[in-house]
Order: C-alpha cells, then sequence, then structure tokens
C-alpha cells in the first residue's frame, strides 16, 4: 500500500502466543529501515496466554504518530486469528480496509468451558469480507504445521503480508531482518516460512 496523507495506519492481531508482538517489531525494523518514520503500541487483553493481543504499527514519511491507531482509520489488518479479525475490523475498519486473515480459529476459553459458542465459519468469513475493501483468507497454520512447527506461524503471516501487495515494503528488508534479530538456531526455518508466506497469496483473492 503506498503511502497516504497519513501514512500507513496496520494492526496485527492475535491471541497470546502466536508471536504477533514479534512480527510487528520485525514489520516497523524493515520501515525505519526503508527510511520511515514508524511508531508502534502493543494492547494486550487477558493477560495470560491465550488472551488477545493487537499491535498496532504506523509508518509516515512526516511526524512521528501517536502509536494507536485511531479508530475508523485502519488500512492493513494483519490477524492470525479469524474472530480477533471480526473484532479489530468493528473498532477500527473503514470502507477500504484490506486484511490478510488465517483461516484456522483459535477456540477462547469461554467456548471451551461451554459459556458461548464459536461463530459459524461461513457467516465468520462473509462477515470479515463484508468489512473490508479487499482480503486474503490464508492457511497459515497449516502451513505451520507441516514446516513442523506452530512457532513460525508469524513467520508465515508476515509473508503472506508482503505476497498480498498491502504493503510495498521490500523482501529483501525483511529477510536481512529475520537475520538480525531473530536467534542463529531460527533463522533458516524462519526464513522457509517467510517464503512460504508469500506464496500462500500468490494469484488471484
Amino acid at each position: 500500500m503506498s503511502l497516504g496523507r497519513n501514512g500507513v495506519n496496520l494492526i496485527i492481531t492475535g491471541v497470546g502466543g502466536q508471536g504477533n508482538v514479534l512480527a510487528a517489531r520485525l514489520l516497523a525494523s524493515v520501515a525505519l529501515a526503508e527510511g520511515y518514520t514508524v511508531t508502534v503500541g502493543d494492547v494486550y487483553g487477558l493477560t495470560q496466554r491465550g488472551g488477545s493481543v493487537a499491535s498496532h504499527v504506523r509508518w509516515t514519511e512526516g511526524k512521528t504518530l501517536p502509536p494507536l491507531v485511531p479508530q475508523n482509520s485502519l488500512d492493513v489488518l494483519v490477524a492470525f486469528e479469524p474472530l480477533e479479525a471480526l473484532r479489530i475490523l468493528t473498532q477500527f475498519g473503514k470502507e477500504d480496509t484490506v486484511a490478510v486473515v488465517n483461516d484456522a480459529p483459535i477456540m477462547p476459553i469461554g467456548v471451551q468451558a461451554g459459556r458461548f459458542t464459536y461463530p459459524n465459519l461461513s457467516d465468520l468469513w462473509d462477515a470479515l469480507r463484508s468489512l473490508t475493501k479487499q482480503i486474503r483468507l490464508v492457511g497459515a497454520t497449516a502451513v505451520s504445521q507441516r514446516l513442523g512447527d506452530i512457532q513460525v506461524l508469524n513467520m508465515v503471516m508476515t509473508g503472506a503480508l508482503l505476497g498480498s501487495g498491502f504493503v510495498t515494503l521490500k523482501k529483501d528488508g525483511f529477510e536481512k531482518t529475520i537475520h538480525s534479530v531473530v536467534s542463529r538456531k531460527y533463522v533458516d526455518i524462519d526464513l522457509l516460512a517467510f517464503r512460504e508466506g508469500i506464496q500462500l497469496v500468490k494469484g488471484p483473492s
């Protein structure tokens, strides 16, 4: 996505333990390296593993922006969990918001305890489509499982974001940053996951 008058407003959302905070830091580092002014803000729900987590990443060619995306101002959503995508879109989405959404749900504690039910997935997809200008539903969890490490989900989703064309940051910048911020023993699997994520969104929506 090219920079508008107010830069780019992006949110990466998921649940605790999915690694979206690291993905946000990676994205911010790449934007900084390309010369943009970047701010990052994290919003946490329940503090234990499994609670909602949303990382706001904003970059601009101008002055520093406040860390949180204003309501109804979201340009790009990256959602590691589909119900979290719906939650963010209802608060921050606008007419031309675009989104990359992992298609694998994680059942909240209330669903597991039988207090309420998870939405019908077909209805959930319809709702997400109605709230976005363009959406990519991707099988990032399935790719992570195939690679043998669900912890690389964040890298698969970061690759899917780049492959979607919704941001114009450079692939080389992501790969260099992965080398610099990830522990050496995980670099190879993270790079593989990132590249697999790019391939997930090739072709028409």
